[in-house]
């Protein structure tokens, strides 16, 4: 009996010293989470304050005047050092709170905010000396990639302390819709993810030697939007020796007196040769430039932002907005100032439509050619750039985009004999420009476009910033095209009509000229046509697709002047439907240039409205022009549709044409070389061109 007693007593006495011990670790686990609220709380009050007399302190720099960077510098590393230890002490405490959870989430949201407030004060030392980058990492708890991720972050603040700021941020955290917003803003669905500077997005885990290069291009930002960029394209396109090319454009450099076109010489030396001390010269020729007009002003600001070299981009960008708004091109203006700010920038894509062939006409006869244009002194004439007053391929570039002086000859001076080359009657828009000219009308340049890539496609803005009209992507990656972000394009070599669409609305345009060698340029011309802009192609390779749309627009038309006035176009030949017509084509893109079939597509597309009785010869290899012409005399057809391009092409056809009064030959793609223009000038009779607007009857 007294054992059990003595039992009992011991159970009831070990039960008692049970309940006080862990009513002490209770208590001092409440105490303690007391401690750690209050801690945290502390801390986060003390960065308030800290952010609160940097605030005042803009402010009043702001009524009175005084340095804001230095006012930030001073502040920035008191911020960086008291968020850091704010996030340290939640991250520890927060895990370890037995009783305060509640008090520890709303902690955790102070956090978040004050977060993302640091990160807005971050945004405002852009435009300073010695900035910090911010990362942003986005990171999921209880994860051993993500925890990995964050030891190796840890390693690169060590690395940069003066230099970088991070900032941590849990995906699953659902109580502070801000934290939403950016998740939304840079598209975080996956972690672990970093956003490095408001630029670039990584996703999975990133190590440092992979980090490092990043963040010290950053720190150092030469060209930042244009290194991913393969400026050699065009070189390797043309077949061009990028050696020599290098060779022969620093050369032209003491040739060049346009400081404009010397900023752009080592611009693409810069970029070729991936050489920073070229690319920052040609700021220093960039900013001596002579500008004849605000326009000019406006695209050298874009180009120093575009290169930076330390030069502050967001000034630049701010005061080229401001010359944008002033010039009435309110979609740049505000373009620039986003850029400036980083804000987020949506773009509207909206590709103009091509209209369907959906006509059937019966009829005996067609007459092709009798679509033209008159142009004189009232008319304002805008056009591309490339090909007319500069040519970068051929080392062209001594000139302003906005010289009124205007080059004949271009590449082909480079290959061709003097004899071929027919310089007295020159080469593509500059030669064919230079004679519209003689009737006193208004010509102007339209340069520095911009262009956007959405879904992986480059596209040119109408006068709104709607972008609708496809650029192909060796125009992108012409090596004077400057990149204001990595899907911001400016190009100051414009080179189609798809590139001039915003320039010919502000100017006024009644008359435009240049390639029409592309889908997109085919857009633009459709949409200038109706706006009521008449459109002169040249180059017209894909202008049939306009056939019967009834567009003012011009493929390739022959050139009368008179006293006052030029007539493009008007050349009316009659052909029968049930006639042979031998038409060139292209077997082999490889071996014979692509422009050549030409009158294939445009006859191709007129059969399936009328019926007519086309005869396809393709071409394997260049100077076959005697196939065409050995196969109309074999099945005695008068109508021939080709490209007139060389010595070889005009000569040959000029037999054919001469041989038999009735001949005719319909020239596609012609009017831009000296031997196409040879044979429209001396065949009035025999000679049309591609007219979209033929009339069956």
């Amino acid at each position: 009996m007294e054992n059990k007693g003595w039992h009992k007593h011991i159970f009831i006495i070990s039960l008692i010293l049970t309940i006080f011990i862990f009513s002490i670790g209770f208590f001092l686990s409440y105490g303690l989470d007391i401690l750690r609220v209050n801690e945290v709380d502390t801390l986060i009050k003390d960065y308030q304050l800290s952010s609160e007399a940097y605030v005042t302190q803009k402010e009043f720099i702001n009524t009175f005047g005084g340095d804001r960077c230095s006012i930030i510098q001073s502040r920035i590393q008191e911020l960086k050092r008291e968020i850091v230890d704010v996030g340290h002490s939640l991250s520890n405490y927060g895990e370890r709170s037995l009783f305060r959870k509640k008090d520890f989430d709303y902690l955790k949201r102070r956090y978040f905010l004050l977060e993302l407030r640091f990160y807005s004060l971050l945004e405002e030392l852009r435009d300073c000396d010695n900035r910090y980058i911010p990362i942003l990492f986005f990171y999921k708890k209880d994860d051993d990639v993500n925890t990995r991720q964050g030891y190796v972050l840890d390693e690169i603040n060590e690395d940069f302390r003066n230099q970088i700021v991070i900032l941590s941020f849990d995906v699953d955290y659902k109580d502070e819709p801000l934290l939403e917003l950016i998740k939304k803003k840079y598209n975080i669905s996956e972690t672990p993810s970093l956003v490095i500077d408001s630029k670039i997005k990584t996703v999975g885990i990133k190590y440092s030697g992979e980090l490092r290069p990043t963040i010290m291009s950053l720190l150092n930002p030469i060209d930042l939007y244009a290194r991913n960029h393969n400026f050699s394209w065009e070189l390797k396109a043309t077949g061009t020796n990028k050696s020599e090319y290098i060779k022969n454009l620093f050369e032209q450099i003491n040739k060049t007196e346009s400081n404009f076109g010397k900023g752009d010489i080592y611009l693409i030396l810069g970029r070729l040769t991936n050489n920073q001390t070229l690319l920052c010269k040609a700021i220093d020729f960039y900013k001596k430039a002579e500008t004849s007009k605000l326009e000019e002003e406006a695209l050298i600001l874009e180009t120093i932002a575009s290169i930076d070299c330390g030069n502050h981009p967001k000034e630049y960008l701010l005061n080229a907005s401001i010359i944008w708004k002033k010039l009435g091109n309110k979609f740049r203006a505000e373009l620039d100032r986003k850029l400036a700010s980083f804000e987020p920038i949506d773009f509207e894509l909206d590709p103009y439509p091509i209209p369907k062939i959906n006509k059937t006409i019966n009829g005996k006869e067609i007459i092709i050619g009798n679509s033209s244009f008159v142009l004189d002194s009232s008319d304002i004439l805008v056009s591309q750039t490339d090909r007319v007053t500069r040519d970068w391929l051929s080392y062209q570039l001594n000139l302003s985009p906005y010289s009124t002086e205007l080059l004949i000859v271009f590449s082909e001076r480079l290959y061709l004999p003097e004899a071929e080359l027919l310089s007295e009657i020159g080469w593509h828009e500059g030669a064919r420009i230079k004679e519209l000219k003689k009737t006193q009308l208004t010509h102007k340049i339209a340069s520095g476009t911009i262009a956007v890539k959405i879904n992986d496609s480059w596209y040119a803005p109408d006068e709104k910033g709607i972008f609708r009209f496809e650029v192909p992507l060796d125009k992108i990656l012409y090596p004077t095209t400057r990149f204001l972000r990595e899907d911001i394009a400016l190009i100051i070599d414009t080179h189609g009509i798809n590139m001039i669409v915003e320039q010919a609305v502000r100017y006024r345009a009644s008359a435009v000229i240049g390639c029409c060698d592309g889908v997109g340029k085919i857009r633009a011309a459709k949409y200038l046509s109706d706006k009521g802009i008449k459109v002169i192609c040249p180059t017209d390779k894909y202008v049939p697709l306009l056939l019967m749309s009834g567009s003012s627009v011009l493929g390739s038309p022959p050139i009368k002047l008179i006293p006052t006035e030029v007539i493009l176009g008007g050349r009316p030949i009659i052909i029968r439907t049930d006639e042979k017509i031998i038409v060139q084509d292209v077997a082999d893109y490889t071996t014979v240039q692509s422009y050549y079939d030409t009158p294939a597509r445009y006859f191709k597309i007129l059969n399936q409205i009328v019926d007519i009785d086309p005869i396809y010869i393709p071409m394997n290899s260049e100077n076959q022009i005697r196939k065409i012409l050995d196969s109309a005399d074999f099945i005695g057809s008068n109508v021939i549709a080709v490209r007139i391009y060389s010595m070889d092409d005009y000569l040959a056809v000029k037999t054919w044409l001469d041989s038999d009064p009735r001949h005719k030959a319909i020239l596609f793609h012609s009017i831009s070389y000296p031997s196409g223009y040879r044979l429209f000038e001396e065949f009035p009779f025999q000679t049309s061109f591609d007219d979209i607007n033929p009339i069956i009857r």
